[in-house]
């Protein structure tokens, strides 16, 4: 259980940190609301968008498709996030599991099993992920090749696209979908990937960027009785 836990929670926090580029609501000035955008353009407004803002708050569902099954595992919960580098997911679907990352450590609680896993942010999601993008050290396309329709125009839910190739291993996975509001340039879908074709899919709703953000959130206070152990440890590959 922990094991399925703490892989799940690596793949939340990548969806997280690539989510929070969305970070404030409303139309951006000047926005090309009902005309095609150039590639170019977009990837421009969705980095400014993400610039402008330092937090947030948003519901999200989550569903995991493994390739060769046609069952979808579906999820479902609220986020935090404070920059630089803080984040706090609560699932209450389908159990329910908290995950925080401070900026130093990463904490996931699964209360059902009375345990929770501890890791060093570095060791777990590495020095090269899209941690490097939301403590604003990192631009998305000096982490990402970035492709899309030559022209934007909404599509499937209304939604611009735009598709994302890690460079460098920055990522375990493939590739990354993003589906933008046209009207605010918010990421609101986010599809995940993986070399083995199974695919993360995370919606974000109400977002609110106005509400404060109490940094006390990323804090974690290990509840008595609840063993803290480490995350497993695999040898690499000969």
């Amino acid at each position: 259980m922990a094991f399925r836990a703490s892989n799940t929670a690596v793949g939340v926090l990548a969806a997280c940190l690539l989510l929070v580029r969305q970070l404030g609501v409303g139309a951006t000035p000047g926005g090309a609301t009902g005309r095609a955008l150039a590639l170019d353009d977009l990837v421009a407004r969705v980095q400014a968008q993400y610039e402008r803002t330092t937090h947030l708050h948003a519901q999200f569902r989550q569903e995991i498709r493994v390739r060769g099954f046609d069952q979808a595992h579906t999820g479902a919960g609220q986020v935090w996030i404070l920059k630089p580098g803080m984040m706090r997911w609560e699932y209450t679907k389908p159990e329910r599991q908290t995950i925080i990352a401070n900026g130093d450590m990463l904490w996931i609680y699964l209360p059902a099993e009375r345990q929770v896993i501890r890791d060093r942010v570095h060791a777990s999601l590495g020095s090269r992920t899209p941690a490097l993008f939301l403590a604003g050290q990192a631009r998305l396309t000096e982490l990402f090749a970035v492709t899309g329709p030559s022209s934007q125009a909404p599509g499937e839910e209304g939604l611009l696209r735009l598709e994302l190739t890690p460079k460098q291993g920055a990522l375990p996975y493939a590739q990354v979908q993003l589906g933008i509001e046209p009207s605010s340039y918010q990421v609101v879908r986010v599809g995940l990937v993986d070399p083995l074709g199974n695919v993360t899919t995370m919606w974000f709703s109400n977002i609110d960027t106005g509400g404060a953000v109490d940094p006390a959130l990323f804090q974690f206070q290990v509840p008595p009785g609840v063993d803290v152990i480490s995350p497993p440890v695999f040898p690499a590959p000969r």
